[in-house]
């Protein structure tokens, strides 16, 4: 919780890179994130409800990201979304190839660190 909170009040943009399945808190990371940017390989889940548990902390930062059928698609079924669906609800900005990943999201934190600080 003290890691969610740190990244949402962080006064500088928050930059998620994702490559590989964003799960439960994972996904309630990448939702936290100013940004998010994921390899055609990634993948996200909210799979409490399989195994009785209902994912309400990782809901509160879904919920702010995507539309609330969505999020309540993702919260009751279980079910793993990919990279494209993920883009399409709105909880990542790109998909890029697995090998371009890290160089995409530093020219994004190299354009934005560009800019005015006043900003």
């Amino acid at each position: 919780a003290k890691l969610m909170q740190t990244i949402v009040r962080h006064p500088k943009p928050v930059i998620a890179e994702v490559d590989g399945l964003a799960t439960a808190a994972g996904l309630q990371l990448v939702a936290s994130c100013d940004l998010a940017i994921a390899s055609h390989e990634a993948s996200f889940c909210t799979p409490g409800v399989n195994i009785g548990l209902f994912c309400s902390t990782p809901m509160v930062a879904l919920s702010r990201n995507v539309s609330r059928k969505q999020a309540m698609e993702m919260l009751l079924t279980g079910e793993t979304i990919d990279a494209a669906t993920a883009k399409e609800f709105g909880l990542i900005n790109r998909i890029v190839p697995r090998e371009y990943l890290n160089q995409v999201v530093n020219k994004y934190a190299q354009t934005i660190a560009s800019k005015s600080s006043l900003v």
